[in-house]
């Protein structure tokens, strides 16, 4: 309970912040003027390859779960990435295996795994793209390579280590038994290799799609600055002060990123909160619909 308590008065707090620097820069009436120029036919380019990554996200967990129908789990995908844009600290994770569990009766052990592996493949492709585009947009900071090095290295090792604990646990009772077999099973070449080109697939089209909301507001930016850019976005949604929508840390973590390719904060802001608005819509369009498709499947 304190912890929750804690947890609330930093997400408070940081949206506290946030609407100061909103006010500081008169950030609303630019992002109004950004709207009012919009180009709605880029929007939905973006909305279309925005969509398609759930579908890439369905069938890298369709690898794991045989039994789900594609469009079922395109519709777990829809509700499962909007509760975690919206629930602070990625509490959202925990409605995957509910879901899974409900609907479907998919063990929480199982579908929670399954879940901490795609998060890691999630991690591995966003750290290979982030290292690709540090090094075409020649910045400056060299020790900005390190970060996603480092991260490659820690997870190798890591996973690893965490499939030798689960291997020597696996007697000790039935529910490591129960877990290496299901990792053990997932464990192969052609799993493995479509897992990762699933979850390449999903992250390049999820930087397309950034890449349109961007020019649709009439950004000057390229694909590839696009990509170094809003990984510092995407970053902040695994930090510990991860706020309600992800207001404030998200919008704080672009702005880094943009700033870093020369972009001043004045102008990066409301770039910012109209990029970070765009993806919630989008999410919650697709939520709504994946909602309407998985309460038909209630038993």
């Amino acid at each position: 309970m304190e912890k929750s308590k804690h947890s609330l008065f930093l997400s408070i707090l940081v949206i506290t912040i946030f609407f100061y620097f909103l006010i500081k820069y008169s950030v609303l009436q630019h992002v109004e003027a950004l709207l009012l120029n919009l180009n709605p036919y880029l929007v939905a380019i973006s909305l279309a390859l925005y969509s398609l990554t759930y579908l890439f996200r369905a069938l890298r967990f369709k690898l794991f779960f045989r039994e789900v129908k594609t469009f079922d789990m395109f519709s777990v995908m829809c509700v499962h990435t909007f509760f975690n844009n919206i629930f602070p600290f990625r509490s959202g994770e925990s409605s995957f295996p509910i879901i899974l569990k409900k609907l479907f009766s998919i063990p929480l052990t199982s579908s929670s795994t399954a879940l901490l592996i795609a998060r890691i493949f999630d991690l591995i492709t966003l750290s290979i793209l982030f290292l690709l585009s540090s090094l075409l947009v020649n910045v400056l900071n060299g020790w900005l390579l390190i970060i996603p090095a480092t991260l490659l290295l820690t997870l190798a090792v890591l996973l690893f280590l965490s499939y030798k604990t689960l291997y020597l646990l696996r007697k000790r009772n039935n529910t490591f038994e129960r877990l290496f077999l299901f990792v053990h099973s997932f464990l192969n070449r052609k799993n493995m290799a479509l897992t990762f080109t699933y979850s390449f697939l999903t992250w390049s089209l999820k930087f397309a799609s950034f890449f349109f909301i961007l020019i649709s507001a009439d950004f000057k930016i390229s694909p590839i600055e696009t990509v170094f850019a809003s990984t510092f976005g995407e970053a902040t949604t695994i930090l510990p002060i991860h706020s309600i929508g992800g207001f404030g840390t998200y919008e704080a973590g672009l702005v880094g990123g943009f700033k870093i390719i020369g972009i001043n904060v004045k102008t990066a802001l409301p770039i910012a909160l109209y990029f970070h608005s765009a993806l919630l819509l989008m999410s919650a369009i697709l939520a709504l619909f994946g909602w309407i498709k998985l309460s038909r499947n209630r038993p």
